[in-house]
C-alpha cells in the first residue's frame, strides 16, 4: 500500500505541476537542498511549501519538535547504449524528525534526530544493461525496504564550539559531499562511498558511530568519527538491523572505518563550504578483479568467487569544495558551483579515483526566481591493475538538467545524461563492447 501510495503520489505530482504551468503557479545521502520558498503562514495552495498544508508544523516546531515528509522519484529512460532502450522509475520516501531538548527536556544544546527511508524501484543499469559503473538514476539501491537511516543523540558545548554525536548514522551525514541534485551517481551524495560502496556506506544504510565536532575558529572546524563497519548493515533480510536499532552478527571482515575532516565555510555574500579530509578502514577486503584476487569482476564477471584478506586496512583521501559564484539578485539568485576529487589506494580499490565538476544557477529567468539550471562532468578511473577488459578506463559521465519549481511544495528537474565509456572502456558483462549511453529523464520531489 506504501508503494502504491508512492507512485500514485508522484504521477499526481507530475499532473498538478503541468497545471501550474498554465495556470501560472510558481524541491535531500539523502533530495532537496533549497530552502522553502515561502513562510509557512503563506497557505495559498500553489505556493504553500507542504502538498497538505502546515497540519500545525509550526507550532509544533516551536515547541521543539520538527518533522517532515518528502517523496523522491526519478524516472529515466535508456535512449541509446547498453543492449536494451527501456525505461526504470526508482525513488524514495522519507519522514524526518528532529527534537530539540532544550524545549523539551530543558537540556540546551541537546538534539535527538529520527530518520526512516523507505525506497522502492529498478536500476536502469541493470534493466537497460548499461555497464555503468555509477548508476544512471542514484536513488536507487541497498534494497526495496524500510530503512532506519539516523537515529542518534547530539550535544554541543562550550558555546557550540564542541559538538558530540553518536548513534545510528550514515557516514555522509557528518563527512563528505552532502547535495544531491544530479540524477547520476558520479554527482550526488558521499563520493568516497560511490567508488568504495563496498564498506563506506552512503546514505540510506546506517551503522552505529560516535562523532566529535570541534569549532578550531569561527570559520574551521575539525571532525573525527569512528564508525562500527560491518558489512551486515547492509542486509535486507534482517528487519532487527536494518529497521530497529539492532547490532548485526559479528563478520571476519568487520573492523572500524574512521574518518578525518577539516571544514573551511567562509562566511560573506559569497558563501562555501571547502572539505578537505581522509579515511582509514581496519578491517581490508582486496576488490575483486585485482591481481591475487579471484571474484567476480565488476563489469565482466564469469569468474568464481575468492574472498582473500588483506590485513594492512585501505584508505583514501579526498576534497570537496562546494562555492557561491556571484550574487545575482536577492536570496540565493546566483552561480554556485562544486568540485569533488576522491583517490582511493591503487592496492584495494577497483575503481581507484572519482572526479567531479559542476555548476549551478538559482533564478534562471528573472520571473521564475526559484527555477535553476545545473551541468556538470565527471570521471570514473578502474585501477589498471584490475583484470578487467575495462582496466585504467575511465567511465566520463556529462548531465545537464533544468529544475523548474512548479508550486511552493513540487519541484520538477528535467535531465539528460551522456554517459562515455560506461565500465571505463565500454566492456559489459559479457566482455562485450557497448556504445556509450544516453539516458533521458525527470526527478519528482514533493513535500507533504
Amino acid at each position: 500500500m506504501l508503494r502504491r501510495f508512492m507512485n500514485t503520489a508522484g504521477v499526481c505530482g507530475v499532473g498538478i505541476a503541468f497545471s501550474s504551468l498554465f495556470c501560472g503557479g510558481v524541491y535531500a545521502a539523502d533530495f532537496s537542498t533549497k530552502a522553502a520558498p515561502v513562510p509557512y503562514a503563506a497557505d495559498d495552495f500553489w505556493t504553500r511549501p507542504y502538498l497538505f498544508g502546515d497540519l500545525g508544523r509550526t507550532r509544533l516546531k516551536e515547541q521543539g519538535i520538527d518533522i517532515g515528509l518528502t517523496l523522491g522519484n526519478e524516472s529515466v529512460g535508456n535512449v541509446s547504449g547498453g543492449s536494451r532502450n527501456t525505461a526504470a522509475n526508482a525513488g524514495q520516501l522519507w519522514f524526518g524528525a528532529k527534537l530539540d531538548m532544550g524545549k523539551l527536556a530543558g537540556i540546551p544544546g541537546g538534539t535527538v534526530g529520527l530518520t526512516l527511508v523507505d525506497r522502492f524501484g529498478k536500476n536502469l543499469n541493470t534493466e537497460a544493461d548499461i555497464p555503468a559503473l555509477q548508476l544512471t538514476n542514484e536513488v536507487f539501491g541497498r534494497g526495496n525496504i524500510l530503512r532506519l537511516t539516523q537515529l542518534y543523540y547530539s550535544q554541543k558545548l562550550f558555546d557550540d564550539r564542541l559538538e558530540l554525536k553518536g548513534g545510528r548514522l550514515p557516514v555522509g551525514s557528518d563527512f563528505f559531499f552532502g547535495l544531491c541534485e544530479f540524477i547520476n551517481l558520479t554527482f550526488c551524495g558521499g563520493q568516497p562511498g560511490n567508488i568504495q560502496g563496498g564498506y563506506i556506506y552512503n546514505w540510506p544504510v546506517s551503522q552505529w558511530a560516535g562523532v566529535v565536532h570541534y569549532k578550531i575558529a569561527p570559520e574551521f572546524t575539525v571532525s573525527v568519527g569512528v564508525y562500527d563497519a560491518n558489512p551486515g548493515y547492509l542486509t535486507t533480510s534482517d528487519p532487527g538491523v536494518y529497521f530497529l536499532p539492532g547490532i548485526p552478527a559479528s563478520n571476519p571482515a568487520s573492523g572500524v572505518m574512521v574518518p578525518v575532516e577539516l571544514v573551511w565555510t567562509p562566511k560573506g555574500p559569497l558563501t562555501g563550504t571547502w572539505r578537505l579530509g581522509g579515511w582509514y578502514d581496519s578491517a581490508s577486503s582486496i576488490d575483486g578483479g585485482l591481481p591475487g584476487v579471484i571474484g567476480t569482476i565488476p563489469g565482466v564477471g564469469g569468474v568464481p568467487d575468492q574472498n582473500i584478506s588483506d590485513q594492512r586496512g585501505r584508505y583514501g583521501v579526498y576534497e570537496s569544495i562546494l562555492q557561491r559564484l556571484t550574487v545575482d539578485g536577492p536570496g540565493a539568485v546566483g552561480w554556485y558551483t562544486f568540485l569533488n576529487t576522491t583517490v582511493a589506494d591503487h592496492r584495494t580499490s577497483y575503481q581507484d579515483y572519482q572526479i567531479a565538476l559542476g555548476f549551478r544557477h538559482t533564478g534562471t529567468f528573472s520571473w521564475r526566481a526559484q527555477d535553476e539550471v545545473g551541468f556538470a562532468v565527471g570521471t570514473t578511473h578502474v585501477n589498471t591493475a584490475a583484470l578487467s577488459p575495462n582496466a585504467g578506463g575511465n567511465e566520463v559521465p556529462l548531465e545537464v538538467w533544468y529544475g523548474w519549481q512548479a508550486t511552493g511544495w513540487l519541484n520538477l528537474k528535467f535531465d539528460a545524461q551522456y554517459v562515455i565509456n560506461p565500465g571505463g572502456r565500454g566492456y559489459n558483462a559479457a566482455g562485450v563492447k557497448t556504445d556509450n549511453a544516453v539516458v533521458l529523464g525527470m526527478r519528482t520531489e514533493v513535500h507533504f
